[in-house]
Order: C-alpha cells, then sequence, then structure tokens
C-alpha cells in the first residue's frame, strides 16, 4: 500500500487525488503518473492504488481534495478473445461502499467491460466516465495493430488519435492507456498530449515488454505472474508478431489453478502447437503443457522439458539463434525473470 498523506497538510493544500482500485490498479497508476507527470511534480495532484480491503483509508481524502477521482479497473480476468469481464462482485463490495460515501462533483473512471464494475455508477450520482473495447464505452480502443510495440485508437466524443506504446503489449496495457486517457482529460489534457506522453512509458518488468536478447534475438518478458488466460494471449500474441525467424516459448508452471491443471495446462500447449516453433516447459505442471503441444501435432524434437530453471536455461541458450523472439512466462512463484535475465543482451 502507499503511504497515506498528512491529513492536516492535505487539508490545507487540497490537491486533487486520483485514486486506482480493481485488479489493474499497479500499472494504471503508473501509466496515469506518467501523463500527469507535471502535475504531480507540482504537487496539484497526488496518484495512489490500493487493494479494496484498504480503500476506506482514502475517504478523507478524496472528500477534502479538489478534485477527488476513483478509478475501478477490472475485477475479472481478462479474456484474450472476449470483449467482456466476469468480474467478481466480492471484491467490489468495498470499493461501492467507498463511491456510495463521495460527493457528486467527485468523479468515477471505470472499466465498461467489467460489468461488475460498470454497474457502480447505478449506485452513485458522481460524474462518470467509461472505458473499455466496446464502442459504448466513453472511451474506446480501436483498430489495435502489433509491431515492435501496439498501434492503436482511442476513440473520445467524435475524436479518433492514434497511440503508440512502445515494446509494450496486451489489453491489460490498452486498458490501462485508456483509464490515463479518461483520467487526464478531467486535468484539461486533450488525446494528442495524452498519446505523445504515452508514447514515452517504459515498459513495465515482467508485463509484457520486448527486449533485446542474446545472439541478437528478441525477448517477450511476461515474468511476472501468469493465469491461464493471460498466458493464452501471450502466446496467441507471440504468433501475430511479424519479422523473426522462430517464436520460441519458454514457459513454467501457473500456480494455483487448482483441479483443473492440468486440464488448463493442456489446452495451453494446444496454443503453443498452433503459434511457436519451440517450446521450453519448466516445472512439473507445465509438462502438460508440452503433452498438449504433442498431441496437437508438435514434434517431439521441438519440445524440450525441464525439472528446474538452470538446466533449461542451459538447453535456451544454446538454442538461441539471430532474429529468434523468445517469450518467457509463467507463475511469480517460478522466477521466470531468472530466464530473463539469463538470455538477455548483454552490453
Amino acid at each position: 500500500m502507499n503511504k497515506l498523506p498528512n491529513k492536516i497538510i492535505f487539508y490545507f493544500k487540497k490537491p486533487s487525488l486520483v485514486l486506482v482500485a480493481g485488479e489493474g490498479r499497479v500499472l494504471a497508476k503508473k501509466m496515469i503518473s506518467h501523463v500527469l507527470k507535471e502535475q504531480i511534480e507540482q504537487k496539484k495532484v497526488l496518484v495512489f492504488e490500493t487493494e479494496g480491503r484498504e480503500i476506506e483509508k482514502y475517504l478523507f481524502f478524496l472528500l477534502n481534495a479538489k478534485t477527488g477521482i476513483l478509478v475501478v479497473t477490472h475485477l475479472g480476468e481478462i479474456l484474450p478473445d472476449k470483449n467482456f469481464i466476469i468480474g467478481e462482485i466480492e471484491k467490489r463490495e468495498k470499493i461501492l461502499d467507498l463511491a456510495k460515501k463521495l460527493p457528486a462533483q467527485n468523479h468515477l473512471v471505470l472499466n465498461y467491460d467489467d460489468e461488475t464494475v460498470r454497474e457502480i455508477d447505478d449506485y452513485t450520482n458522481l460524474k462518470t466516465f467509461t472505458f473499455g473495447f466496446d464502442e459504448k464505452a466513453d472511451f474506446f480502443v480501436s483498430d489495435i495493430k502489433f509491431n515492435h510495440g501496439m498501434n492503436f485508437k482511442i476513440n473520445h466524443r467524435g475524436s479518433c488519435v492514434p497511440f503508440w506504446l512502445e515494446r509494450i503489449f496486451g489489453k491489460e496495457q490498452i486498458y490501462s492507456a485508456l483509464a490515463a486517457t479518461a483520467v487526464a482529460t478531467l486535468f484539461d489534457l486533450n488525446l494528442v498530449e495524452i498519446s505523445q506522453a504515452l508514447r514515452e512509458f517504459p515498459p513495465q518488468p515482467g508485463k509484457m515488454r520486448l527486449l533485446e536478447g542474446m545472439n541478437d534475438s528478441w525477448i517477450l518478458d511476461d515474468s511476472e505472474s501468469a493465469t491461464v488466460y493471460s498466458m493464452v494471449e501471450a502466446i496467441e500474441i507471440l504468433g501475430k508478431l511479424e519479422g523473426f525467424k522462430r517464436k520460441i516459448a519458454v514457459l513454467g508452471d501457473i500456480v494455483g489453478v487448482g483441479k483443473y491443471t492440468i486440464e488448463a495446462h493442456e489446452a495451453i500447449g494446444e496454443k503453443v502447437a498452433k503459434n511457436c516453433d519451440l517450446l521450453f516447459t519448466i516445472g512439473s505442471r507445465a509438462k502438460f503443457i508440452a503433452k498438449g503441444a504433442f498431441e496437437r501435432g508438435m514434434g517431439s524434437e521441438k519440445i524440450f522439458e525441464f525439472d528446474e530453471l538452470k538446466s533449461g536455461v542451459d538447453k535456451l541458450k544454446e538454442e538461441i539463434k539471430e532474429n529468434d523472439l523468445v517469450l518467457v512466462d509463467g507463475s511469480k512463484e517460478m522466477k521466470m525473470s531468472e530466464v530473463v535475465n539469463a538470455i538477455r543482451k548483454i552490453w
């Protein structure tokens, strides 16, 4: 949790406050802070992110801010092939309680694609902006293209402006850019200014960033964490990226799937077979990714299975060639970031 500001100083200075909640709060907060960098440096705006259970601590600051903005990202998992999110109502309770206590001059910025989040507006009289992939949102995305980053357009009230995220990929990143755009307009920035600011947003470690690798290869680093859906999205993006010699997936266990662990990992293997040239798996669960890929027609000579990181990394380093693109993904517990560090380009 962020350190709370001093209540007395806050009351007299009355800066604006942006509070970000929801599952995508960390990345959204970083993008919002990046776009509002000048206002933050001038101490005109404070930006915080918080878990739902801690959100009540920020009520005083929202009530006494010059402008109070509550941003709610998604409360369910982002689905790679759907433009809707099934949010968990239980995760909304504390957020909704806070929103109900805010005066009408405060603002809500809500993820439209998550109905559980979108419904928060039904319980308040706050001024609300929504964002999402759905064209019914106040800020919606269109025309997404992949190369060495993402090109897309953000649409708002008839305006349509191109955006570019350098060496960054994924729907969570787009949702964060949409949230930052909606918030920034409340501070009188226009879409062009916001687009220019986000061009300079730095790729975040382990969050679908493109890095230079050894032997003039490239790395798609998604090593921070993984769910079944996020790994499927990463594999599909790997398959869509053009201009590379081979696509290599280095995948660790996904922890916490539950009783469907085997089936989930095998289903990921099906995606690998369609999108990758080589597969490296690390961990006891990830062996079922290899099994799924093999059963979908990936040759055994293209599949390498390892129980632990070191032996997998040693073999991977032998295999990587010029202009290969290597996806590294897996749960945080698997420490897949060590794979990324081992195969990064040494300057």
